[in-house]
């Protein structure tokens, strides 16, 4: 079972994502809206993936990634952005972040997200 961890201040802006992502049953979603929230829920374990939004209630996304990444190095974090493609790799370079998505992400990128992930757990296990 995957577990992804949707963070954002209006969790009605991932509801196409993750619908997507729900229509798969080896994938649970859990929502989060606060840093807080977040924080204590990956130190309980058991999250796989963690997708920030553009616009999060506390902090901004590129600060939790960092902050997350320093304390859980092997989750895979996904990052909603309106940057170009570009711009988003300067952004967010060196911490990891396996995939950018757009704006109100729904059900393609939901696959699009499941099907990099199994590439990563294939290239892992090699």
């Amino acid at each position: 079972m995957t577990r992804i961890m949707l963070v954002s201040k209006d969790p009605a802006s991932m509801e196409g994502l993750a619908g997507g992502l729900e229509n798969h049953d080896d994938v649970e979603v859990v929502n989060a809206v606060s840093r807080q929230e977040v924080l204590e829920r990956v130190e309980e374990g058991g999250i796989d993936v963690v997708v920030v939004d553009v616009q999060l209630k506390d902090t901004e996304p590129l600060t939790l990634v960092t902050e997350l990444m320093k304390k859980q190095p092997l989750i895979n974090y996904a990052m909603v952005s309106s940057l170009s493609h570009e711009d988003f790799h300067e952004y967010s370079e060196g911490l990891g972040v396996f995939m950018q998505l757009p704006l109100s992400p729904g059900e393609r990128e939901a696959g699009e997200m499941l099907e990099i992930l199994k590439s990563i757990n294939l290239l892992l296990k090699v």
